[in-house]
């Protein structure tokens, strides 16, 4: 199974009423299971309930406290690695000038690490989330001006 089809399924799972799925094709085999209560998705929700739910402005709420700039967004779930190993100092701090291409930080899923880069040059302005953070899909990571 693809790896970019492995991270789709977990984020899928991960916002669905399911607490546990299995896959077994040939030699290769998942197990996923959710660990205390998930949250109720839209689809768990009375219909009168989910229409309020979808007039909350909730990203905007999260937008507002982020400045202008460049945002860089999780490429996937996992836990975000701020440091090259637990005895370093941060790969990236505010105030920085970074460039297109640059490493700023990884994130872990089933064991293996993803670079997060940079997709343009600039000042690093803030550093959104911490070392050992559990980060969602999409979550802003940094904001970058240029």
């Amino acid at each position: 199974m693809e790896y970019e089809k492995i991270i789709e399924l977990i984020h899928e799972i991960e916002h669905s009423s399911i607490t546990e799925f299995q896959l077994q094709k040939g030699e290769f085999q998942i197990s996923l299971k959710k660990q205390g209560c998930a949250e109720p998705t839209t689809a768990d929700i009375p219909k009168t309930v989910h229409k309020e739910l979808e007039a909350e402005p909730k990203k905007e709420a999260e937008e507002a406290s982020i400045k202008e700039g460049v945002i860089i967004r999780s490429p996937m779930v996992g836990i975000f690695h701020a440091s090259a190993s637990q005895d370093k100092k941060d790969i990236v701090t505010t105030g920085q000038t970074i460039e297109e291409g640059q490493v700023l930080g990884a994130i872990e899923a089933m064991k293996m690490m993803n670079d997060v880069v940079a997709g343009c040059s600039g000042t690093v302005t803030e550093v959104l989330v911490g070392d050992g953070e559990l980060v969602e899909y999409g979550q802003p990571l940094f904001v970058i001006e240029g």
